[in-house]
């Protein structure tokens, strides 16, 4: 059993990664969400049902650690939602990977992404959530609704929500 949830955890690593870094806006921060999502896994993973998809039950863990985290945050009321994602970012190791990037290509990339994680950021914890794993990560949303724990309808209107709200950032 350990080396089949250590191959699992392997195997979904990076896309963890990558939704705990939407999530948090700050790779520090997502380092660790992942990292006690990791922990929670592997102790529960007794618990996993093998005919459902392992990535929504890892996403849920990662929301779970995530919100816990915000409400700690919260209780010592010095919780910040204007953190930046640095030059770690998505978009701009998308940037760099092109052939010729260019420095301006660089600063595009990187003063867009900062644009759209301080937007993401001004967003609430469940639109945020639901925008980051099914419009930037591409999870399906029967899986997205599961790892939030809601019905499909409920993600629909947080995603409507969030979009609209980062269209009004953004614009």
């Amino acid at each position: 059993m350990d080396a089949q949830i250590d191959r699992l955890l392997a195997l979904h690593a990076d896309k963890a990664y990558a939704v705990a870094l939407r999530m948090t806006g700050n790779p520090a921060d997502a380092g660790d969400v992942v990292q006690d999502a990791f922990l929670r896994a592997m102790r529960y993973f007794k618990s996993y049902d093998p005919t459902l998809p392992f990535e929504a039950w890892l996403n849920a863990i990662l929301r779970n650690v995530y919100l816990s985290a915000l409400r700690r945050e919260y209780s010592r009321r010095s919780v910040s939602l204007s953190k930046r994602v640095d030059e770690d970012s998505a978009a701009l190791e998308d940037a760099l990977a092109d052939a010729e990037p260019g420095p301006e290509r660089w600063a595009e990339a990187r003063d867009a992404s900062e644009r759209v994680q301080a937007a993401l950021s001004r967003l609430s914890p469940s639109s945020r959530l639901a925008v980051a794993l099914v419009d930037l990560e591409g999870s399906p949303r029967e899986e997205a609704a599961a790892a939030l724990g809601c019905s499909l309808s409920a993600l629909d209107v947080r995603l409507h929500r969030g979009r609209q709200k980062l269209k009004e950032f953004l614009s």
